[in-house]
């Protein structure tokens, strides 16, 4: 029954317009107006979180993060520094607040210099050429290298990755990093679906062996969950090393960077590079609202709070949102996901030709959105936890399930509702002054807010791309730019069609087994500059 709600509520957005043209045109010219202000406000708002979350990133990136970090050695000198000057800049005062948190962290906290870094990479199908370029990101990052490991954990069932292939790549790398693993994940394990929670939990159990072996306690370590394409931006694990030090809840928070679609930007079909910038810019949005983030795809936590729930989950597909629910409710309401307000890069869908690739497209945003199946576990947990306040448990649950209500239906409501109210207008404001008024500044505002949120959106994400390959003339921006135009027909065809064929699916029961998304290059994807 909880399966069948998402999809039975996708009625509603069909009914509610129909029911209204053919009782009260009026009020469904009105409502139609209103609904497409709303989300003309929303979206105007959601540029501007863009726009601030891309400020605090540059700003990010040019503090001393290696200095921020010698300076919990001794914080007392700096805390009486910041706290006896008047005029303190943004970044001091986060820098004062971490600092306080820092000194009442207690003396089980590690040392900067005492911190590891576990990177888990699962890989099943992906070419060399992806691994290595990810290998070399990581290499590239400004953090000691005998302090990260690194653990690529293959599946079993690769039809790529045989012996010879990962002894090539250990030999290549081994000795660039304090540690490395490269193990294979057998198939069809007890209790294991064959998804990718229990690819990397097999790879995480494995390194943390090995590191306590070396005498590495859980405390010390930090586990990255990366794709095989992520790669990290180069201050990204100092960063995530002293938002994990100085927070108070580093043993069940987890960490999120924002993430860019971007590796092979300048390669991909227009269709898929415009799902790259929406889901691109809504990572930032969310970077902005710490109170709704959830973990999605790439991201860190303590191995600690790890442990604390046993891995990931080794049976579902979105394992990534499920771990957030089984953090949440396993600390009793205390986890939350903390932003990092740095970037790591992933490649967009990229396949052999452009049927492929809409079609990977496609099937990647419906694995996204089936994360709706997360909506029965939370209604099961809310049910067995009593110790998380019931107003906490319903604000979350609601959450949770308009998230995924709204990406099935906005984008082809405002496709479908904005002809309708143009039609209803003039057959409803002829006999009425004051509602002839009303249309026409309705009309002046979308004709306003529209263009502006869409500028907004395309001048930060197009400040994001990487450099312009030199075999790419000037004139490419044109086309990058004009790409904007085609966003009122993708989000209906590449967001809405696979989050309803996604809550249908539960809706039938016919459910989604895991799929790797295809990522092909057809030359060496642009290094992140």
């Amino acid at each position: 029954m909880l399966e069948s709600l998402p999809a039975l509520m996708l009625t509603l957005p069909v009914l509610v317009p129909v029911a209204l043209l053919v009782v009260a045109p009026t009020a469904a010219y009105l409502a139609f107006m209103g609904y497409l202000l709303f989300w003309l406000g929303v979206s105007l708002s959601l540029a501007f979180r863009q726009a601030k979350q891309y400020r605090t990133m540059k700003r990010y990136r040019g503090i001393d993060w290696q200095q921020r970090l010698a300076q919990l050695s001794d914080p007392y000198a700096r805390i009486h520094h910041l706290v006896d000057r008047p005029d303190l800049t943004r970044s001091e005062v986060e820098e004062l607040h971490a600092l306080n948190a820092w000194v009442h962290s207690g003396a089980e906290v590690p040392a900067p210099d005492d911190v590891h870094h576990l990177i888990v990479i699962p890989v099943y199908s992906e070419g060399s050429e992806i691994i290595e370029q990810s290998l070399d990101a990581i290499l590239a990052a400004d953090h000691p290298h005998d302090r990260l490991m690194v653990c690529l954990t293959f599946e079993g069932r690769s039809p790529v990755w045989g012996e010879t292939e990962i002894a090539g790549i250990t030999a290549q790398y081994a000795h660039r990093f304090g540690r490395f693993l490269a193990t294979r994940h057998p198939d069809g394990l007890p209790g294991e679906g064959r998804v990718k929670g229990a690819n990397i939990s097999w790879g995480a159990q494995l390194a943390r062996q090995d590191l306590h072996r070396d005498g590495i306690s859980d405390e010390q370590v930090i586990v990255s969950a990366f794709d095989s394409d992520t790669r990290p931006s180069p201050h990204y694990f100092q960063v995530l090393t002293y938002t994990y030090l100085t927070n108070p809840d580093r043993d069940v928070d987890s960490y999120q960077p924002v993430l860019l679609f971007h590796n092979n930007a300048w390669e991909v079909p227009s269709a898929s590079r415009l799902v790259g910038y929406i889901a691109s810019m809504w990572t930032l949005v969310d970077s902005t609202r710490p109170e709704r983030l959830r973990i999605f795809s790439s991201h860190a936590l303590g191995m600690k709070a790890l442990v604390g729930v046993n891995y990931w989950s080794t049976n579902v597909i979105p394992d990534d949102s499920r771990q957030y629910w089984r953090m949440y409710y396993g600390s009793d309401g205390r986890a939350k996901t903390v932003p990092l307000h740095l970037p790591v890069y992933l490649d967009a869908v990229h396949s052999h030709s452009w049927w492929s690739t809409m079609r990977e497209q496609y099937r990647q945003i419906r694995r996204w959105s089936y994360g709706v199946i997360d909506f029965p576990y939370l209604m099961e947990q809310n049910v067995l936890n009593d110790r998380i306040p019931w107003r906490a448990k319903a604000l979350q649950t609601f959450r949770q399930l308009t998230q995924f209500h709204l990406w099935a239906t906005v984008p082809l409501l405002l496709l479908t509702l904005r002809p309708l109210a143009s039609y209803l207008q003039p057959i409803v404001t002829h006999s009425s002054l004051m509602l002839s008024e009303l249309a026409g500044m309705a009309n002046i505002a979308v004709l306003v807010i529209a263009p502006l949120s869409l500028v907004i959106s395309a001048v930060v994400a197009l400040s994001l791309l990487p450099a312009r390959p030199v075999d790419r003339p000037k004139s490419s921006w044109i086309k990058m730019v004009g790409e904007f135009a085609g966003l009122p027909l993708v989000g209906p065809i590449f967001f809405c069609l696979p989050a309803i064929d996604a809550q249908l699916r539960l809706l039938t029961q016919r459910y989604l087994g895991f799929r790797v998304t295809v990522k092909e290059r057809t030359q060496v994807a642009h290094r992140v500059h």
